[in-house]
């Protein structure tokens, strides 16, 4: 390795660590506004969001399993829109604000089950699948995971009494979405493995659930 590639990689592992550090610090923040704004329920939903941003250093340190940073980003963005919606209101003050939340949590959803479709794979002898079955399946999982969390909703309306689902044209605009973020997910999927670098990103990661879990590569 050149000289100049080892700098080019203790740089990127700095951004990365400062990034990461950043985006914990977002998470602490809204947990303090949640707090002192006396939302309870926001306020638990911070301190969970805050734990799953410690989930990828957990990971990295204990099980040598690096996810890719953009898929870290995703999941406190995703995060960030949600809790952060709520405790600056932005659901009621940014119009379509719910349908950008609603598809950036689509889009985490299906590169997380893009990647360890990908990973699985590509690393395990028990699955053989060529890339558009693989769009294919992150589409259905991603329509699937919004139906489920349509329920949730409509099943904590019914218990607390709120008003997470303001009406049936919100739910079906929200499931329309969620199928858009899975779709062009699916494709970007698709370029990304033509490209190679979808195994270039998701490398390290299938590296350490093969050494963890796998245990062995497939021919």
């Amino acid at each position: 390795m050149k000289p100049w590639d080892g700098i080019m990689s203790t740089q990127k592992i700095a951004g990365r660590v400062i990034a990461s550090y950043i985006l914990k610090i977002i998470m602490i923040i809204l947990f303090i506004l949640a707090l002192l704004k006396g939302e309870l329920a926001w306020t638990v939903g911070a301190a969970i969001a805050l734990f799953l941003t410690f989930v990828p250093t957990i990971l990295e340190r204990n099980f040598h399993i690096t996810l890719p940073f953009i898929l870290e980003f995703l999941i406190v963005l995703a995060l960030f829109l949600h809790i952060g919606g709520n405790v600056f209101n932005f659901y009621y003050v940014i119009p379509r604000y719910d349908d950008i939340a609603h598809f950036v949590s689509s889009s985490l959803v299906a590169f997380i089950a893009f990647t360890i479709v990908y990973i699985l794979d590509k690393y395990w002898e028990g699955l053989h699948m060529d890339m558009y079955a693989m769009a294919y399946l992150v589409i259905v999982t991603t329509m699937a995971f919004g139906v489920v969390w349509e329920v949730f909703e409509w099943t904590a309306d019914l218990i607390t009494g709120g008003h997470e689902q303001w009406s049936l044209n919100d739910t079906m605009s929200d499931l329309v979405i969620d199928s858009i973020g899975g779709i062009v997910m699916a494709f970007i999927g698709i370029i990304l493995i033509k490209t190679g670098r979808w195994d270039r990103m998701t490398e390290d990661m299938g590296k350490g659930i093969d050494s963890v879990i796998i245990h062995r590569k497939k021919e």
